[in-house]
């Protein structure tokens, strides 16, 4: 199977594609970026503005953060993160990996690992260390400015209400308690962090995830990481979880067997 890693960065958020160790298998790297003198660290550099050449249909202008309705960059970069099916060049790939632009991979076998396990799940991810598998207690900790101000880096953006957001999911049957029944390796079965997720892309389960999730983000707020859980409860759809028994890294934030997140802005 072929596989492609990803990012996004639009605006001046990050300063450079981070670093990657070269794998084991064929793997490409893909920045999608509206800055052409990015640093690139070997990605391969893409500017096009598929966003707005190649729109997911799911965005049908009428939500807060329709592309037409929030221009602002962090908005922008979730097309990549979320509706990445219908950029043409990803196509011929199996599986991509997403990575947020903080993340430097450190490890060579990462490509063979997720191909060896993607099949099990269709989607592999890392669990939320400080969660415990509540989502409230994400949501309590997104009462920051790149949510709740409607002026930041720079940029004007609708207010980005989270409670609203969990009051809706909640009316919608959303119940902690469904993660806690499933069998599972960690406590904090739950709540992924999303900064490194990887699809199955061409499996239509896992376009009908990738397309629920971008809606939440199209309909609520650029917090995907609250939109991530609703949704694997909603279609009953749990991603092969890391750390494991096999891959190291209890701190996601941090450091993993795979990858050091960075701070923004680097």
């Amino acid at each position: 199977m072929s596989i492609c890693f990803i990012t996004a960065i639009y605006g001046s958020y990050e300063k450079s594609c981070k670093k990657f160790v070269k794998q084991t298998i064929e793997t490409d790297f893909i920045c999608f970026t509206d800055n052409k003198n990015i640093i690139s660290n070997g990605w391969t550099i893409d500017t096009t503005p598929y966003h707005l050449n190649n729109k997911s249909t799911i965005d049908t202008n009428i939500f807060i953060n329709s592309i037409k309705n929030n221009k602002h960059t962090f908005n922008i970069a979730k097309y990549y993160k979320q509706a990445f099916v219908n950029i043409p060049i990803l196509k011929k790939y199996d599986v991509i990996v997403w990575l947020d632009g903080t993340i430097e991979i450190i490890y060579d076998r990462i490509s063979e690992y997720i191909l060896k396990n993607i099949q099990r799940e269709k989607i592999i991810g890392w669990h939320h260390e400080h969660r415990y598998g509540s989502l409230i207690e994400e949501v309590k900790a997104s009462h920051f400015f790149r949510y709740t101000s409607t002026f930041w880096n720079n940029q004007q953006q609708p207010y980005q209400d989270v409670d609203y957001q969990y009051d809706r999911y909640l009316q919608d049957g959303y119940n902690d308690d469904y993660f806690k029944q499933l069998q599972s390796h960690t406590p904090h079965i739950g709540v992924w962090i999303t900064c490194f997720v990887a699809f199955l892309q061409k499996d239509l389960n896992v376009k009908n995830f990738l397309d629920l999730w971008y809606l939440q983000t199209l309909l609520y707020t650029t917090q995907d990481q609250i939109g991530f859980s609703y949704v694997c409860q909603k279609l009953r759809k749990t991603p092969f979880t890391l750390p494991n028994d096999e891959v190291f890294g209890n701190h996601p934030h941090d450091r993993t067997q795979f990858y050091i997140k960075h701070s923004h802005g680097k």
